[in-house]
C-alpha cells in the first residue's frame, strides 16, 4: 500500500511539473506590450535544447519555484532554445533567429536567464545556473532588482 501511495505521489508531482512548463518565446513585441501595461519584467531563459544542464536547471530549480505561485501575474517567463531552428519576433516586431538572442543579450554560457523590460533592455545582470538549492534565492534577488529598475513596488521574499 505504501508503495502505491509513493508511486501515485510521484506521478502527481510529475504532472504538476509538466503543467508548469515555461512558455516558449514567440512574439516579444506582444509580450512587451503586455509587460508594459502590467509594469512587469520579462524573464527569458536561454538554453540549448537537449543539454542536461538546462534540463536539470528547469526540473530541479526553476519549475519548482514557478509551481509555488509566488511569481504568478507578477513576472512574465519565456524560454528560448537557441540551438533550435526558427525565429522569434523581437521587441521591434522583426523575426530574429533563435540563436541570435544569445548574442543580443551578450550571453556566453548557457543556461542563463536574462531580465528585460517591455522594450528588451536588460534590467539587471543575467542569472546563470548554479547550486539548485540556492537558485530560488538568487532568482528572487534578480527579480527584485528588475522590479526596482521598473519602479514596481512588488518585492519577492
Amino acid at each position: 500500500m505504501k508503495r502505491i501511495y509513493l508511486m501515485l505521489t510521484a506521478l502527481l508531482l510529475s504532472f504538476q511539473v509538466a503543467a508548469a512548463e515555461l512558455v516558449p518565446a514567440s512574439n516579444f513585441l506582444e509580450d512587451g506590450k503586455k509587460a508594459a501595461q502590467l509594469n512587469q519584467p520579462i524573464a527569458i531563459l536561454l538554453v540549448h535544447k537537449g543539454v542536461r544542464s538546462g534540463i536539470m536547471l528547469k526540473e530541479e530549480a526553476l519549475l519548482p519555484n514557478l509551481l509555488s505561485g509566488v511569481f504568478d501575474d507578477k513576472v512574465m517567463f519565456r524560454e528560448i532554445e537557441v540551438n533550435v531552428d526558427g525565429t522569434v519576433i523581437d521587441f521591434y516586431g522583426e523575426p530574429m533567429q533563435r540563436k541570435e538572442f544569445q548574442t543580443l543579450f551578450n550571453i556566453t554560457s548557457l543556461p542563463a536567464m536574462v531580465f528585460v523590460d517591455s522594450e528588451g533592455d536588460q534590467l539587471t545582470t543575467p542569472l546563470f545556473s548554479g547550486a539548485y538549492e540556492f537558485y530560488g534565492f538568487y532568482l528572487k534577488r534578480k527579480l527584485n532588482e528588475s522590479m526596482q529598475a521598473l519602479g514596481n513596488p512588488i518585492r519577492f521574499e
